[in-house]
């Protein structure tokens, strides 16, 4: 009889969270430093907020030691960047859904527009699954806000699409939502 082989156990999961004021070469500071701990990139995101980088992730290392160490090693590479940068073991990995509509909003800038939009998705039993928002200046401020949601199968669309519109007209807001094709994916 044959021993089988041993099993296959999953690498530890981590994710990171840095922000800094934003010049070159955070990226490959980063990177290269979770490369030479054996460390795999599995999702990024990155954006620029207001003159600040900042970059999430989760990665897998089967030869990295805890979050700490990953941590010093890090920032020992990257004195000059003044990063305020975390790292946490993750235990649960899910895989992603996909995105099922885009929601683009525009208006006046005001306090609670982001609150009022992402309860009335949660409320429909939607997910917010990338956001982007920005205030533009001028003689009067505006606000934009582009949303990927996940809407679930058997959810009604028309009754989260009837909400949204209700709540943007309260707050004076334009926006749009449609559903994103399989072909444009």
């Amino acid at each position: 009889m044959s021993a089988s082989p041993p099993a296959e156990t999953a690498a530890p999961h981590f994710a990171l969270a840095l922000i800094g004021v934003d010049r070159p070469g955070i990226v490959a500071t980063v990177a290269g430093g979770l490369a030479e701990l054996g460390c795999n990139l599995e999702d990024v995101s990155t954006s620029l907020l207001r003159g600040h980088f900042a970059m999430v992730l989760v990665f897998s290392s089967a030869t990295a030691a805890g979050a700490d160490e990953i941590r010093r090693h890090l920032l020992a590479r990257s004195p000059g960047f003044d990063l305020h940068l975390d790292i946490w073991p993750i235990t649960e990995v899910v895989p992603e859904g996909r995105t099922s509509h885009v929601l683009r909003i525009h208006g006046p800038d005001q306090i609670g527009i982001v609150a009022a939009i992402a309860e009335v998705i949660a409320a429909h039993s939607g997910s917010i699954r990338e956001m982007s928002c920005s205030r533009e200046e001028g003689a009067s401020p505006t606000y934009v806000v582009v949303l990927e949601l996940e809407v679930p199968p058997g959810s009604s669309t028309s009754g989260l699409q009837e909400a949204l519109d209700q709540t943007a007209a309260r707050l004076g807001l334009r926006l749009t939502f449609e559903p994103v094709s399989d072909d444009v994916l």
